[in-house]
């Protein structure tokens, strides 16, 4: 006892000089703070919400204990599903956060963060729900979209497996319930169950059998007014007589024209719509207050951008291939979509060429530095062959057609070897051993006969298939050496004239020294007879 005291002794000195540690002895605390400056630092408040839910539609259990009216319970889901697939945009005011990022540190500036789009903070939240904000659908995280799914093969779920059926499919709402049949009366009972609360409706409703799915209209109508959220007002778009035009409202499809629609949430909505052929016509609509009827005339579309040019110097012709268009500087000249080479003229310069793709409806701005020369001596090679195709373009052109020509190689070859593979099982004479197996087996000589000349019509006919393929296609290998055929014809030219057209396109730098006759004035040198005056020259052959 006393060896095991005097042990403790040291133990409670050593606690005694390491308490300060534990009780946090301040060149600790004050030394973490000061090294990571944790007190400089500030995070701003973010909350994103969600952008869409779901509606699970569920089938209703048949409390009837009559098996004949089992499928009313898929059913009614199809039925609910029809007339609440329509239902495209929902409100709800009470938000539903995705992520919160909570403030942390000091912000001694008040410099107010800058959010993304998406992006919320508090003071931002209460400006918009006392209506100091002004903003449209799309960016009112208040409007969601509604994605309506019906489960009409799933067992129909009771009130106690409800909740995990919902989680199995990410069910933000649900449609259960059930049915029963008392005498002539159909006894419909609809649950809209949703995840955010636990919170249900009921909606029941009383009908005839024979009328039960045409008298399910009022309850359908009582969960869409639920699932809104909020006021309605009726949107009419009309398009003349572009029947069909596809209408687009906050980016959601809605219908085609001519449409009525007595649930589009109060709201100012984006639109868009739109017809292939036309130019789509895009608006704004403030359903705030008064209901809208539109009645849009739709432009034939022109497929069309635009072109700004500049060069320097000014007043260069420029050609959008062989078309010409004027004279720079240019603004805003229609010109076709696609992909284009553009091409700069003015006198004593060398041409300029530049590609440009031009976008339906955008401006495409080119300005171009132009070099004081000529265009014959700079491009001496004549690299630009045609128009604004190139000795590159050509042999780039060339090689994808070796390709083509190298696909349909080896699908003839394909083909001839199954025109001979088809008929292996069909003919058994293809050595001497298996011809004295098919004497051995035939009766008599005529059998024999008969089978060989047969087994060898099909071979030959296989044969011919065969050979014609390969007549096409051609062979080339280790063993069985070259073969001609058309398609490896075509593989060889298409090389030759990518090796050709590869090889005009190039354009070293090369320099060119000589002497030339004078042509100002035919002066003699120094009392020479007969003896025009001369001059050095270097040419250079500049790459572009």
């Amino acid at each position: 006892m006393k060896l095991l005291f005097f042990r403790k002794i040291p133990a409670c000195i050593l606690l005694i000089c390491l308490a300060p540690l534990f009780v946090g002895f301040p060149i600790f605390g004050t030394g973490i703070n000061d090294y990571y400056r944790i007190s400089e630092y500030s995070s701003p408040e973010k909350i994103q919400f969600e952008k869409e839910r779901k509606l699970c539609i569920f089938p209703l259990r048949n409390l009837s204990g009559d098996a004949s009216l089992d499928f009313y319970s898929s059913g009614y889901a199809s039925v609910l599903y029809s007339g609440l697939k329509s239902l495209v945009q929902i409100y709800d005011e009470s938000l539903y956060p995705k992520s919160i990022q909570h403030a942390f540190g000091p912000n001694p500036s008040g410099v107010k963060p800058n959010l993304k789009e998406g992006e919320w903070d508090y003071a931002g939240l209460e400006k918009l729900k006392k209506g100091e904000l002004s903003l449209n659908v799309s960016k009112d995280p208040r409007y969601l979209i509604l994605k309506v799914q019906p489960y009409e093969t799933e067992t129909a779920p009771d009130e106690g497996f409800i909740i995990p059926v919902s989680r199995k499919y990410d069910c933000f709402y649900s449609t259960y319930g059930e049915f029963e049949k008392k005498g002539e009366e159909l006894r419909i009972n609809i649950r809209l169950r949703s995840s955010k609360d636990g919170s249900k409706k009921e909606f029941s409703h009383k009908t005839s059998i024979r009328r039960s799915y045409q008298e399910l209209g009022p309850v359908i109508e009582e969960i869409r007014k639920t699932l809104l959220g909020k006021h309605t007002k009726v949107l009419s778009v009309k398009t003349g007589t572009q029947y069909d035009s596809l209408v687009f409202l906050d980016g959601n499809y809605i219908g085609k024209t001519p449409l009525k629609r007595n649930d589009v949430l109060a709201g100012i909505h984006d639109i868009r719509i739109t017809k292939n052929g036309y130019s789509d016509w895009i608006g704004q609509l403030d359903l705030r207050e008064n209901s809208k009827d539109l009645d849009i005339v739709l432009e034939k579309d022109k497929k069309e951008g635009f072109l700004s040019l500049d060069s320097d110097p000014q007043g260069a012709k420029v050609y959008l291939d062989s078309e010409y268009l004027g004279v720079t500087p240019l603004v805003k000249v229609p010109a076709k979509i696609g992909w284009n080479r553009l091409r700069f003229v003015l006198d004593e310069h060398v041409d300029q060429f530049k590609g440009v793709e031009i976008k339906k409806g955008e401006v495409s701005e080119i300005k171009v530095k132009l070099k004081e020369g000529e265009s014959v001596s700079y491009y001496k090679n004549k690299k630009y062959l045609f128009l604004d195709h190139t000795y590159d373009d050509f042999a780039i052109y060339s090689l994808y057609g070796s390709l083509f020509f190298y696909a349909g190689y080896y699908y003839f070859n394909l083909r001839a070897n199954q025109a001979l593979e088809n008929v292996r099982p069909m003919v058994q004479i293809t050595n001497f051993t298996a011809l004295q197996e098919l004497q051995q087996s035939s009766p008599n000589l005529q059998t024999f006969a008969l089978s060989y000349f047969y087994q060898e019509s099909i071979y030959n006919d296989a044969k011919d298939k065969s050979d014609y393929f390969r007549s096409i296609s051609g062979r080339f290998g280790r063993n069985q050496g070259i073969q001609g055929g058309l398609m490896l014809y075509g593989i060889g030219t298409m090389l030759i004239l990518s090796a050709t057209f590869y090889a005009l396109g190039l354009d070293s730098e090369t320099l060119e020294v000589g002497v030339a006759p004078v042509k100002t004035m035919p002066t003699f040198v120094r009392g020479l007879e007969g003896q025009y005056e001369t001059e050095s020259y270097a040419k250079f052959n500049m790459r572009f």
